[in-house]
């Protein structure tokens, strides 16, 4: 059996009142009610707080080291109640968010703007991961939404898309196909050019992939890297071209490299976001998603 925080209350009440029936009347209660809670509470501790005479009550000197007690967590109680109704509330908290680098450039800071304008006291943390680790990272639990391409997701996620990207072709500009190709290209026109890719494993590189087989496309493949900065770099030296998101083409036209739309309709990826169900969502989390309500223009 443990306090209950009426006897808490109680105790308390009748400590600085000094008296049942003013007590009683400030607890909205009978005064048997209130001997009641003071009998129990004192049961539970074991033994007397109250020395008890016609005109006044005293603590007795176990009630007078109960008293700081009781007060502290009394205190606490309120304090955790008011917490956690401020977060209900959303005046407090934290929002944690998983993004793929190019979305988390391009667009999550203006989401962002428009969340902190409203609940300026949330504070952001962005994971801005590879696509893979945004799908890790949400089906793990460890954050409950990410941006990112639709990814082959698990039962007790979610995919809401807000735009389709198309790829572009990333070349130095004095590439002889810079010249050639102003406005689109196809991929069947840079098949024979040497190509920096996106490794074996990433997502990116398996969706490519699968348009080269399509196509039966057999690239010439110079370099590899992880992060598609990297290979923003690589065509700055001119060691290959790139074939990426026309998400990334911001980053690779402040490098000074051109980026040509590649014109193949299977080389277009939904983007969008993954969660874990609603349901199951912070509030805060709710509160930034129900903000996200007309889809991005690229």
């Amino acid at each position: 059996m443990s306090l209950s925080f009426k006897q808490l209350r109680a105790f308390i009440t009748v400590a600085q009142s000094h008296n049942f029936a003013e007590a009683a009347i400030k607890l909205h209660i009978s005064q048997p009610a209130l001997s009641s809670a003071i009998k129990k509470c004192e049961e539970l501790l074991g033994g007397a707080l109250f020395m008890r005479t016609t005109r006044s009550v005293s603590l007795t000197k176990e009630g007078e080291v109960f008293l700081p007690i009781a007060l502290r967590l009394y205190d606490e109680y309120y304090d955790s109640i008011n917490q956690i109704q401020a977060v209900f509330a959303k005046q407090t908290g934290s929002l944690t968010i998983a993004s793929m680098p190019s979305f988390a450039e391009r667009y999550l800071p203006e989401y962002l703007y428009a969340f902190h304008q409203h609940y300026p006291n949330i504070s952001i943390k962005i994971e801005d991961v590879v696509v893979e680790r945004v799908v890790e990272l949400v089906s793990q639990g460890k954050v409950e939404c990410g941006f990112s391409f639709e990814p082959t997701i698990e039962d007790d996620m979610t995919f809401t898309p807000l735009f389709t990207d198309k790829f572009v072709v990333v070349m130095h500009p004095s590439h002889p196909l810079s010249e050639r190709y102003v406005d689109s290209i196809t991929l069947l026109d840079v098949q024979d050019e040497s190509m920096v890719v996106m490794n074996r494993n990433s997502n990116l590189r398996v969706f490519i992939d699968s348009v080269y087989a399509h196509y039966n496309i057999s690239p010439h493949i110079i370099a590899e890297a992880s992060q598609i900065g990297t290979l923003g770099q690589l065509v700055k030296q001119q060691i290959g071209i790139a074939i990426v998101p026309q998400l990334s083409s911001q980053r690779m036209e402040e490098l000074g490299l051109r980026c040509v739309e590649l014109n193949e309709t299977l080389l277009q990826r939904k983007v969008g976001i993954i969660s874990t169900p609603y349901q199951h969502m912070s509030v805060t989390t709710q509160a930034f998603l129900e903000m996200i309500e007309r889809p991005v223009t690229t």
